[in-house]
């Protein structure tokens, strides 16, 4: 197709083509969008396909200019694209058209994601520090007490009790910032155990030592960057109302407290050795993953080069529907815990960009290393793939191709990398992890 096309570099990842179409073949397009339309149009008077294109054009001018628009830039783009001489990494974005009009020229311009030139940095041979992986006779007690407070039973305190650490209270209460008539937080009914720290550490200690009806007022400052929105910077001058006061009494640490967890489990002992081996499990497991962090952090050092804007944009995105889904399964929402989006995205936009920055070079690596995943090792997980009601299994193949199949590779690049690597055992501790057998807590 005859066509004039414009190269503007924008940035070292990013060009901008702008595509100028003769008059005669926007004359062409139409022409063909009409004859399709007029062949199943029913306009009253006229034979279905008879219809003249002026009478087409009083009902059907929007959708054949549309119509039209789609076949030039079809016909248009591949070709378009060849002339920028460009490597992309993302589909090219459609940032603007021009109307479309019989005998006149069509202009569309395309944003274009380019591949990031960059040198790769060794990466055979990285050294690299294996946490130690300890576990201690305290950190086995702290398991065991968390198991233990889970277990506990909540009683009511006698009258004159005042508020301690580890009390549960029941409290009304609101917070409003000066000058505003209305609460920015407020509760009613709200359990609150002290020394949690679950609204504000200050919060803690202001309530310690009151007993069952008082009430007190006192103010507490949110710095700038507090995750809940509403908060951020801000003054709340809190009036709080205990309407009663309730204690945890822990069940005692015997043999019998071991058997509630299964016939596995005859003695106090048995449990605090099966707790000791699942502590030294997850340390394992997060000494694993420190050594592939330390990978990517390496990799991600050793090389500069700017990102594509619109591969961290939906880095973000993921990584907001990870957030909210994890808050929906507790029945919240972002709004409910007062974050909004856009304040989340400003937090987690440095950890996007290092994601999309390590995808590209492991990318590169797996290329020149020939790294890929076999259609056995594809056909495995698709197997193992459920499919929704409703859903084309043509969709999660595509699905497969273009999100798991990346992730994949970037796995067995990361596993390359290691086994490369030089490894050497560090006296430092992986430090403590909590036990997937603690359950949350009331």
């Amino acid at each position: 197709m005859d066509m004039k096309v414009t190269v503007e570099d924008v940035s070292p990842i990013e060009k901008r083509l702008s595509v100028e179409i003769p008059p005669d073949v926007v004359t062409t397009a139409l022409d063909k969008a009409y004859r399709k339309i007029g062949s199943t149009a029913s306009i009253k008077g006229f034979r279905k396909g008879k219809a003249p294109r002026s009478v087409l054009e009083r009902y059907y001018a929007p959708r054949a200019e549309e119509d039209a628009i789609k076949d030039i830039i079809d016909q248009s783009l591949s070709q378009a694209v060849e002339k920028a001489d460009a490597v992309l990494i993302l589909e090219p974005r459609l940032s603007s058209i021009s109307p479309v009009k019989d005998g006149e020229p069509f202009t569309y311009a395309l944003q274009l994601d380019l591949w990031p030139e960059f040198e790769l940095p060794p990466y055979k041979g990285i050294e690299l520090e294996r946490p130690a992986v300890e576990v201690t006779d305290a950190e086995v007690d702290e398991q065991i007490e968390a198991l233990r407070r889970h277990f506990g039973v909540i009683e009511p305190v006698e009258d004159g009790h005042v508020l301690s650490e580890g009390d549960i209270a029941v409290i009304n209460y609101s917070g409003i910032v000066e000058g505003e008539d209305e609460p920015v937080v407020s509760e009613k009914g709200y359990y609150f155990e002290l020394g949690q720290g679950y609204v504000h550490p200050e919060f803690d200690r202001e309530l310690a030592g009151l007993s069952r009806g008082a009430g007190k007022t006192f103010e507490v400052s949110y710095p700038e960057d507090a995750v809940n929105s509403r908060l951020a910077g801000k003054t709340l001058r809190y009036s709080v109302e205990i309407i009663d006061i309730r204690r945890r009494i822990l069940p005692d640490l015997d043999d019998a407290f071991a058997q509630r967890f299964g016939s596995a489990y005859p003695t106090l002992q048995d449990l605090k050795e099966r707790m000791r081996a699942q502590i030294e499990a997850d340390k394992k497991n997060a000494a694993d993953r420190m050594i592939r962090n330390q990978v990517l952090q390496k990799l991600a050092s050793a090389v500069d080069f700017a990102v594509p804007e619109r591969l961290v944009a939906a880095k973000l995105d993921q990584m907001i529907d990870n957030v909210s889904s994890h808050l929906n399964e507790k029945g919240l929402d972002l709004d409910a815990v007062g974050m909004s989006e856009d304040r989340l995205k400003e937090r987690l936009r440095q950890d996007a960009v290092f994601q999309v920055k390590t995808e590209i070079i492991l990318d590169r690596i797996a290329e020149l290393e020939k790294i890929s995943v076999g259609n056995d090792e594809l056909q495995d997980l698709a197997s193992k793939c459920e499919v929704p009601q409703g859903v084309d299994a043509g969709q999660v193949a595509d699905a497969v191709v273009h999100h798991i199949l990346p992730k994949l590779r970037a796995k067995k690049t990361l596993d390359f990398l290691i086994a490369e690597a030089r490894i050497s055992d560090s006296p430092s501790a992986a430090g403590a992890t909590k036990s997937a057998l603690v359950a949350d807590e009331n």
